[in-house]
């Protein structure tokens, strides 16, 4: 049966496109070209396709969002919305200028605010020539109904007073300020508070630096080498004023010394590692079996393994102190951080620094070796306070503390 459906296919497929020949006759000669039944059956379906083509986008315009049958109303919907937008745009366009302009304000006044304090607190903090005395009994005037704050541009309502303020303040060295300066007391407070803050974080933060290494905290500052002295300007009792203002910067001065004491210290503190490379510790600080004899004996730094020439470093700034041999530590280099603590870095191959040179923190200052009483390549590392051997680990814990 399915051959009789195909042979009668065939049959109709021939019957409307037999094979056909077309005659051309030129100059004499007569040419014919064959169209076979593929060829036939080829042309007819590339042309309905693209007359179906054709059809199918002519009716997906008519049917479909054509921007070219847009209606009139929506049209108008469209202007409307956007006559919307550009006037949403301009609002806010001109409550940025007004918020601008407002800002603009706020900042010229805060920075007359500020360079008035500046003035004050540079005098008081000592940094002007001669020392200004503060009359505890000013001569006071009173204004009425004095606007407090002036409105802005989101605030039309206006403030009046609710008492009367302070209008001037004459002090003994003859300047006159406006009312205006009593609102700087906030200001003020405000600036003392964050240096008391700011000094008594450092200085928390450098005493738990310092103790963390377990050393007694007076002992390195009363180490420190730099002195000092100056002139004694004493600061009377009655300028201190109601909120005892140059009390409070006289404690932040004193504060701030300490800072700078404690950062020296700080700075002294070997907490870097000596070994400027991948490395592994090998012998720790305390009681250890001796190397060579086998016997308890007491070890007095950490020993560090690694390559020849492996860079050794300083773990602080310094001076150097020793360079050359000595003794079973073989090449030794030892460096003077100051307030009482040396480094020694022993068992050298070769030195980079020489006597008196000064060095920073992380500076080779030479390179591993197996010099003197050694078994292998290795750095030997001590830390020195006053003469006494203590611990390096620890400060090597503090120093990733830092870090």
């Amino acid at each position: 049966m399915l051959n009789d459906v195909i042979s009668d296919v065939r049959t109709h497929v021939l019957r409307h496109f037999p094979e056909r020949q077309i005659y051309l006759r030129s100059g004499g000669e007569v040419k014919y070209y064959v169209l076979s039944t593929k060829l036939q059956l080829a042309v007819v379906t590339l042309l309905s396709s693209m007359a179906l083509l054709c059809l199918w986008t002519m009716v997906n315009l008519l049917i479909g969002n054509n921007p070219l049958r847009t209606s009139g109303q929506e049209m108008q919907y469209q202007k409307a919305n956007y006559e919307r937008m550009v006037a949403d745009l301009k609002a806010k366009e001109e409550n940025t200028r007004l918020m601008l302009a407002e800002q603009r304000t706020n900042f010229e006044t805060m920075a007359r605010q500020l360079e008035q304090k500046h003035q004050t607190l540079s005098q008081i903090m000592g940094t002007q020539t001669s020392a200004v005395a503060i009359s505890t009994t000013p001569n006071i005037e009173y204004a009425t109904n004095r606007v407090l704050m002036s409105p802005t541009a989101r605030d039309t309502t206006p403030r009046e007073s609710r008492r009367d303020v302070i209008k001037t303040a004459s002090l003994a060295t003859g300047l006159e300020f406006d009312n205006s300066l009593i609102t700087m007391g906030a200001t003020q407070d405000a600036f003392l508070i964050a240096a008391e803050r700011e000094t008594q974080d450092k200085i928390e933060r450098n005493r738990a630096l310092i103790q963390s290494t377990d050393m007694d905290i007076e002992t390195i500052l009363e180490a420190a080498p730099q002195g000092k002295g100056g002139p004694y300007l004493p600061i009377a009792d009655n300028i201190t004023g109601e909120d005892g203002f140059v009390s409070r910067v006289a404690a932040i001065q004193a504060r701030a010394a300490e800072v700078d004491a404690l950062d020296n210290a700080v700075k002294a503190l070997p907490l870097g590692h000596p070994v400027g490379a991948e490395t592994y510790q090998t012998s720790s600080f305390g009681l250890r079996q001796d190397p060579f004899t086998k016997r308890p004996t007491m070890h007095h730094g950490l020993d560090f393994g690694g390559q020849r020439l492996t860079p050794i470093v300083a773990t602080a700034e310094g001076v150097v102190s020793y360079v050359g041999r000595r003794g079973a530590y073989g090449r030794v280099v030892e460096i003077d951080h100051g307030h009482g603590f040396k480094t020694r870095y022993a068992h050298l191959h070769k030195t980079f620094v020489k006597r008196g040179q000064k060095v920073d923190k992380g500076f080779k200052v030479g390179g591993m070796g197996s010099t003197g009483r050694s078994t292998a390549n290795h750095l030997h590392y001590e830390v020195h306070f006053q003469g006494r051997a203590y611990d390096p680990s620890k400060f090597l814990k503090a120093g990733l503390y830092v870090q």
